[in-house]
């Protein structure tokens, strides 16, 4: 064999060398530890108490009921805000032909009818039941920032009164008043609490 040729094998014989060592690198030697971590969800339940506030048929206007309403945090979570909305559903427009305008009139028209005044330790206010019903969301809590509204196990209770007004207002040149439009009408009217979760916050080890 040729000098030239000894060297060429000598040369790979070495690489290959150095591409096993390199490839094949283990080592004896280890240490396995394990940690065992939880994690768990909380929950956020609110509980309104009773379920059904007002049920009531031939209100005239001046007629009105006052209901306490209970909310109870009955989760493992602080409660941040209590929203309010409402769905209003089963209403229908009943003409009246002895009025100057058939009685016509919009579901925004009978809702405005009704004002309800809600009040508790930390919130008051009133509205009629349109204004409610065109609102998205309405806050029934008020508390500082970062301070929950209810905690896990507490209860709070809410004055609600709904009053069916009274508008002497007549139809022009007629001894008829204009809320006789209303007579006959009626409408399932639900409140919708919803209960939000406290902001996230850096957590410690329970």
């Amino acid at each position: 064999m040729s000098f030239k040729k000894k060297m060429s094998l000598g040369i790979l014989t070495g690489a290959l060398g150095l591409t096993l060592i390199g490839g094949g690198t283990w080592a004896a030697f280890n240490d396995v530890e394990t940690t065992n971590n939880y994690i768990a969800a909380g929950t956020l339940d609110l509980v309104v108490n009773p379920e059904t506030l007002f049920d009531l048929s031939n209100m005239k206007p001046g007629d009105y009921i006052t209901k306490t309403l209970t909310f109870t945090n009955n989760g493992s979570l602080a409660i941040d805000e209590i929203l309010l909305n409402i769905d209003v559903e089963g209403w229908e427009d009943v003409l009246h032909g002895h009025l100057p305008d058939n009685g016509e009139n919009t579901l925004e028209d009978f809702l405005n009818q009704f004002q309800v005044v809600l009040s508790s330790d930390v919130y008051d206010g009133f509205y009629s039941l349109a204004e409610l019903s065109n609102l998205s969301d309405h806050k029934m809590t008020v508390e500082g920032e970062g301070v929950a509204a209810l905690l896990p196990g507490e209860s709070f209770d809410v004055t609600i009164t709904l009053q069916f007004l009274e508008d002497d207002t007549r139809y022009p040149n007629s001894r008829l008043y204009e809320q006789n439009k209303y007579q006959g009408e009626g409408a399932t009217i639900k409140l919708n609490f919803e209960a939000t979760q406290m902001p996230g916050e850096e957590r410690e080890n329970d």
